[in-house]
């Protein structure tokens, strides 16, 4: 299996992302496969991509609280 360099991989993504480019004829003329390319560029957007947190926790004011401790009682 054959390993690329990142500045040529950086170099292949960047001629991908020009306007009217096509990816599978950028590949042929790298003698690459265009899975290949479209694999790199998929990694590329990865490692751009910030994740986002799957929970945010909200501060929310209880609604009709007062200063007074309100009681209840649940029957089971």
């Amino acid at each position: 299996r054959r390993s690329y360099s990142k500045s040529f991989k950086a170099q292949v993504i960047q001629e991908c992302a020009q306007p009217g480019a096509s990816i599978a004829s950028i590949a042929l003329s790298h003698s690459l496969n265009a899975n290949l390319v479209h694999k790199w560029i998929r990694l590329q957007a990865q490692k751009n991509t910030v994740p986002q947190p799957a929970f945010i926790p909200l501060p929310m004011q209880l609604a009709g609280v007062n200063s007074q401790t309100a009681s209840s009682n649940i029957c089971v």
